[in-house]
């Protein structure tokens, strides 16, 4: 098994050591690595920003700082970030979010713009939570096919820390839309249970707040992350929107994501290339 590698974007703000630390945590439980990456716009700031890396480094413990490793690129934030997780194949890129703000509540948040331009999967974090256990993944989902591609990635957590994941499907009056988010979940249902996940289905009442009832069951699960792909197009609502409001939800759970449409379509193995 390779070892796991955990990027973690940096910009030296609390939200940022505050996925370091997720970054870090996961890196121990898994025996694997994390990843410092700060990009800058002019070599002229790349001395400082090394000088950074070296205080933030200091303070850790002898252990940690074994695992970390950090650069600095002069570049594009994100079209960087993106290729150096495909490049180092990252298992996960841990990211810190500060929300959206004014117009990018319209247009999506930098993070959004971020997951749809690579297929690695992200762990985006608010910062105002700490993940001192995982034992219950909360991952909702539709009759898009689409919406059932994080699977995969939720079931090698889940699977790492003995979670269960929670199904929590989107029902619609249509008959036929009903049917095929009934035939996702047993798509995922049998790939979780082949792969030893433990699984729970809850369904939410047909015509309530969809959004705002998976967040009133987050909390009574006692929920540690949410699970969520994100792709372009669908019904539920706008797919920006959508996990936009996953990103900051009023729980502060980190978010298990992936752009979908960068990735294959299989209903045997829910994805057979990423």
């Amino acid at each position: 098994m390779e070892q796991p590698i955990y990027l973690i974007p940096f910009d030296f703000t609390p939200v940022s050591e505050s996925a370091m630390r997720l970054g870090l945590d996961l890196a121990i439980a898994n025996k694997g690595k994390a990843l410092l990456l700060h990009v800058v716009k002019r070599n002229t700031e790349k001395s400082e920003a090394k000088a950074k890396f070296k205080s933030i480094v200091n303070k850790l413990n002898e252990n940690e700082q074994l695992l970390l490793s950090t650069k600095v690129l002069v570049g594009e934030l994100f079209g960087d970030i993106s290729k150096a997780g495909e490049l180092l194949d990252a298992t996960l890129i841990v990211m810190g979010t500060h929300g959206a703000r004014g117009f990018q509540k319209i247009f999506g948040s930098h993070a959004v713009r971020m997951i749809s331009s690579t297929a690695v999967p992200f762990l985006i974090t608010q910062g105002k939570k700490d993940v001192d256990k995982l034992n219950t993944i909360v991952m909702p989902f539709s009759f898009e096919k689409k919406t059932i591609q994080i699977a995969t990635f939720a079931s090698k957590m889940a699977k790492q820390f003995n979670a269960t994941i929670h199904l929590v499907g989107y029902h619609d009056k249509d008959e036929w839309l009903e049917k095929n988010m009934k035939n996702n979940q047993k798509i995922v249902k049998n790939h979780l249970e082949e792969n030893g996940v433990s699984c729970v289905i809850a369904n939410i009442p047909i015509g309530t707040d969809f959004e705002k009832e998976l967040m009133k069951y987050a909390a009574e699960v006692d929920a540690d992350i949410m699970a969520a792909g994100y792709f372009q197009g669908g019904v539920i609502t706008n797919p920006n929107s959508f996990i936009q409001s996953m990103i900051e939800n009023e729980l502060h759970l980190p978010l298990l994501t992936v752009n979908a449409d960068e990735l294959t379509v299989s209903t045997g193995n829910i994805v057979t290339s990423y």
